[in-house]
C-alpha cells in the first residue's frame, strides 16, 4: 500500500473511533462509566509509555533542540485547555472536572460557553493527533504504527466525551454528533497537513513528530491519568498497567515482523 493511502486510511480510522464515540452518546444503549474509564486508563498507559520510552529518547538522538521541541508541544495544550478552560462544574458543587471525565449519567451541568471552548480546545488536540500519524509514518513505519496505536487507543472515549459536554449544555443532539465529526475530521486534517508539509523535509517531520510528542506527554499526563484517578477506582490502576503492557507487546510484535525503528 503506497505510503500516502496508508497514512490517509489509519487518520481516517482514528477519525472515525471519534465519531463512534459521539454516536455512543445518541443510542440508547450507552457506553458504562466504568467501561469508558478502563479505555481512558489504557490509553493513558499506552500513551506515556509511547511518549517516554519510544518517542523522546528518539527525538533527542543528534538533535539538540529536541527537548526543547517536546516543552512547546507540550505547552501548546497547556495553554489552550487553560486558556479556553475546558472544564466543567456540575450544579450541586463548583469542583471542576475535565472534559474526558464528565459523562451524561452525572447530570452535570456545563455553560454553552464551555461546552464550545472545550470544543475548540479538543479541535486543537485531535489535529496533532492526525499530526502524530502522519509524521510518524514519515519517519519510519515502526513509529507511525505506534502513533496510530497511541492515538486510536484514546479516540473512541475523546469523541463520547466531546458529545457528552455539548448534550450536557443542552445544546441539542445534532450539534452533539457534530462535535465529534468534526473532531474526527480535524484529525484528517492534520495528516494531511503533515504529510504535504513534512514528506520532501525530513528536518521539518522531526519538528512535527516532536511537537506530537509534547502533547501526547501533556495528554497523557495532565489528561487521561488525573481522569482515572478521578473514578477512584483501583481496576483503573490495573488498566494502565494493561496500556503499558500493550506498548510492549506491539514493541516486540513489531520486532518479530522485522519493522524497526
Amino acid at each position: 500500500m503506497p505510503l500516502k493511502t496508508l497514512i490517509l486510511f489509519l487518520a481516517f480510522l482514528a477519525g472515525l473511533m471519534d465519531i463512534l464515540g459521539g454516536y455512543l452518546t445518541l443510542i440508547k444503549k450507552q457506553l458504562s462509566r466504568q467501561t469508558l474509564r478502563y479505555f481512558i486508563a489504557i490509553a493513558a498507559g499506552f500513551i506515556l509509555s509511547a511518549a517516554i520510552l519510544d518517542r523522546i529518547p528518539e527525538a533527542m538522538v543528534n538533535n539538540p533542540n529536541g527537548a526543547l521541541f517536546i516543552l512547546i508541544g507540550f505547552l501548546i495544550i497547556y495553554l489552550i485547555e487553560n486558556l479556553f478552560a475546558i472544564h466543567a462544574h456540575e450544579n450541586s458543587s463548583q469542583e471542576h472536572t475535565h472534559a474526558l471525565v464528565c459523562e451524561p449519567q452525572e447530570e452535570c451541568f456545563i455553560e454553552k460557553q464551555a461546552s464550545l471552548t472545550a470544543f475548540i480546545g479538543l479541535l486543537v488536540h485531535t489535529f496533532f493527533d492526525g499530526v502524530a500519524i502522519a509524521s510518524g509514518f514519515i519517519t519510519s513505519l515502526h513509529t507511525g504504527i505506534l502513533m496510530f496505536l497511541a492515538v486510536f487507543f484514546h479516540k473512541l472515549p475523546e469523541g463520547f466525551s466531546m458529545s457528552s459536554l455539548v448534550l450536557a449544555a443542552n445544546q441539542g443532539r445534532k450539534f452533539a454528533l457534530f462535535s465529534a465529526i468534526a473532531l474526527g475530521v480535524s484529525t484528517f486534517l492534520g495528516a494531511i497537513f503533515a504529510y504535504y508539509l513534512g514528506f520532501s523535509n525530513n528536518n521539518l517531520t522531526r519538528i512535527l513528530l516532536t511537537l506530537a510528542t509534547g502533547t501526547f506527554l501533556y495528554i497523557g499526563a495532565s489528561d487521561l491519568i488525573p481522569a482515572t484517578n478521578a473514578c477512584r477506582d483501583r481496576h483503573s490502576i490495573l488498566f494502565v498497567m494493561l496500556g503499558v503492557v500493550l506498548f510492549y507487546i506491539s514493541l516486540y510484535i513489531l520486532q518479530i515482523i522485522g519493522i524497526k525503528i
